[in-house]
């Protein structure tokens, strides 16, 4: 990967009259995707981290997620608003659980 973008390219889709904007858009969106590998980000997602999800809902529904939800609020609010805010933490993420 290159390290910047070559904006030329898109200055010269950008002067083109003989294209629609809808047109120009999607040659902007064919450079973007060459200059990401975006083929190739896909196929590690697919491969390499297939099983992120189930990996990151096991996390936040387990006791190390739950102690870093607890440092991050006692470190955060003040000390009288700590147990409303765990209570409250621990619900949206309980939630978040259940609906995975």
């Amino acid at each position: 990967m290159r390290i910047n973008q070559t904006t030329r390219d898109y200055f010269e889709i950008g002067d083109r009259d003989d294209l629609a904007y809808e047109e120009k858009l999607r040659a902007y969106r064919r450079l973007a995707d060459e200059y990401f590998q975006l083929e190739d980000y896909e196929d590690f997602c697919a491969t390499s981290l297939a099983h992120l999800d189930e990996a990151l809902l096991d996390y936040v529904a387990g006791p190390d997620f739950d102690r870093l939800l607890v440092d991050t609020v006692r470190s955060t609010f003040p000390t009288h608003e700590h147990e409303g805010f765990v209570a409250h933490y621990r619900g949206l993420t309980a939630a978040w659980v259940r609906d995975r």
